[in-house]
């Protein structure tokens, strides 16, 4: 009787950890290792190397990246791979980065919202002819730099992207919504101070 107790209590013990180590399998990796696993570094490598210097400088100037002591073409690769990588766990698109307003492309635009975050989007439509799209813009900024890695806090441009503007009913200037994959959680016309910003997007985060 002791010696079928004890291969019992063996057999528990085998089955608790064999249930362990099946659950450790199954358990979800996190949103950032998953985003890490997709991030695919070789095809954007070629993607860089197949841009001109001039267009390399031009990326570099739109993520603030110091690029003039660059000598040559794959330092500026280099320099904005690192950017794009660590921006992909922010960013679906890899152009939005903590902290700062990304001025985004139709196509970002279209990436960021294809899917849920844990940060919302904050997004500005604007014009550069408009003036309280204008006086807005350092307040997006400064309230961007608040948020952090809370939000993503991007703009786009209503001439450039007309048929995105349309696509988001944008009627007036500026129109700032609140976005979460194609979700639009709220949106508000006319210039907003920092403030009022922080406001605006804080019962979302």
């Amino acid at each position: 009787t002791k010696q079928k107790s004890e291969e019992d209590d063996n057999a528990d013990s085998v089955s608790s950890s064999e249930k362990a180590s099946k659950a450790e399998a199954a358990a979800p990796t996190s949103s950032n290792e998953t985003k890490k696993k997709d991030f695919d570094r070789d095809g954007k490598l070629s993607d860089l190397r197949a841009m001109r210097v001039r267009e390399l400088r031009e990326e570099c100037a739109k993520r603030n990246i110091r690029w003039a002591h660059f000598v040559e073409k794959e330092d500026l690769i280099q320099a904005l791979i690192v950017a794009i990588e660590n921006s992909a766990d922010f960013s679906v698109s890899g152009a939005m980065e903590p902290g700062k307003v990304t001025e985004l492309t139709g196509e970002q635009l279209e990436q960021e919202l294809s899917q849920p975050s844990e940060a919302p989007l904050l997004l500005d439509i604007f014009a550069t002819w408009c003036g309280p799209c204008q006086m807005m813009a350092p307040q997006l900024e400064a309230a961007a730099s608040e948020l952090g890695d809370r939000v993503r806090v991007g703009k786009i441009d209503s001439d450039k992207h007309a048929a995105m503007a349309q696509k988001l009913k944008a009627k007036g200037l500026p129109t700032v919504l609140v976005l979460n994959g194609s979700e639009e959680l709220n949106r508000i016309e006319g210039a907003l101070m920092k403030d009022q910003i922080l406001q605006f997007v804080e019962p979302y985060i």
